[in-house]
């Protein structure tokens, strides 16, 4: 069920007009009438990166998390949400202590609470979450109650959108609703707030999200993950950046067990090997093809998926309307990787 704004009185559009400023006799003498009058940005913020999650989460940011239905995008930004509640490393990264909410309007409360008690962790004053079974359904990240909230929150929260789709009072597709519905993430984020917004892949899962380009172009840091296991019960994941405005660690690797998350220390060629050498095998096969033999060797079909996708040893080549893939040498990978980013045009 999506929710609906068009009549709350805590609306995106209320919230947009209350954002546009106070009626024009109201408006305050500009401080900046010229151009020389701006500020120098170095006297006004600080270059050193305050993180929520050391190397993953910076501070006062918009980051989006995606990843097809059950990849684990809940689970995991759960355990790093109540990590960050409690100031306590999360995957062995230092955390900084926020209040924290999470604003649900995609899972029932019995999957909330049964996603807790696997994690080990409990709501508190400090982490909260609201949820359409409150008999309240939760407001826009912008609400004026969230607003009021982070106004008094010291030191100031990290709020988790639980999903993109539920909260768009629009069309993902349409730009121009989505850049409207996006701002309002941005002016929370201004007011000293951490937003992590949960998304998902469309059927093309070669893409790193759904809907309009703007998405993207509108977020700070945005995180594609993957099950790389069984789709039936949730393992290792794969956390992948693929928009960066601030440097973050580009991919991680985490294994779930016993209601924990840890990173992986085992060494990425060991899960990818087994892969190599079954496309080897198969010169010129499809991503379907490829995909279904994965999964008889007990190789993973997201993990599968994701090594043609991403892996600099697959080429792929287009006959008709069939595109096989074959195995490369890494290197003549790395070299084809470079080539094809500076053949890009520039974005």
């Amino acid at each position: 069920m999506k929710l609906e704004f068009s009549a709350d009185p805590e609306s995106l559009d209320d919230l947009g007009a209350d954002w546009a400023g106070p009626p024009e006799e109201d408006v305050p003498e500009r401080k900046i009438r010229q151009i020389e009058d701006l500020p120098r940005v170095e006297d006004i913020g600080s270059a050193e990166i305050e993180w929520d999650v050391e190397g993953l989460v910076p501070h006062a940011t918009v980051v989006l998390l995606t990843g097809e239905a059950g990849a684990g995008k809940s689970t995991f930004v759960s355990a790093l949400a109540s990590a960050v509640s409690k100031g306590q490393p999360f995957l062995g990264l230092k955390t900084s202590k926020r209040p924290v909410l999470i604003i649900d309007a995609e899972n029932p409360s019995v999957a909330v609470i049964e996603r807790f008690q696997r994690l080990g962790i409990k709501t508190d004053d400090n982490f909260r979450v609201w949820g359409q079974w409150t008999g309240e359904d939760p407001p826009a990240a912008g609400g004026a109650v969230v607003l009021e909230w982070i106004a008094r929150s010291d030191p100031k929260p990290l709020i988790v959108v639980d999903s993109f789709i539920r909260f768009h009072p629009g069309a993902e597709n349409d730009a121009t609703e989505t850049q409207k519905y996006m701002a309002m993430y941005r002016k929370v984020a201004t007011l000293g707030a951490t937003i992590i917004i949960l998304h998902h892949v469309g059927r093309d899962t070669s893409q790193d999200y759904r809907g309009s380009s703007d998405i993207k172009a509108s977020v700070d840091i945005a995180y594609r993950v993957v099950h790389l296991g069984d789709a039936a019960l949730l393992s290792v994941l794969e956390i992948r950046a693929f928009k960066q405005r601030i440097s973050v660690t580009p991919q991680l690797r985490v294994r779930y067990e016993d209601g924990c998350f840890k990173a992986d220390e085992r060494q990425v060629k060991n899960v990818t090997e087994p892969l190599v050498e079954l496309l080897k095998a198969n010169p010129g096969i499809t991503a379907a093809e490829f995909e279904k033999l994965a999964l008889a060797n007990k190789l993973g079909r997201n993990r599968a998926r994701e090594f043609l996708r991403t892996s600099p040893t697959v080429r792929t080549e287009r006959t008709g309307n069939r595109k096989k893939h074959y195995w490369q040498a890494a290197e003549r990978g790395k070299q084809r990787l470079l080539e094809s980013k500076f053949d890009s045009p520039p974005g």
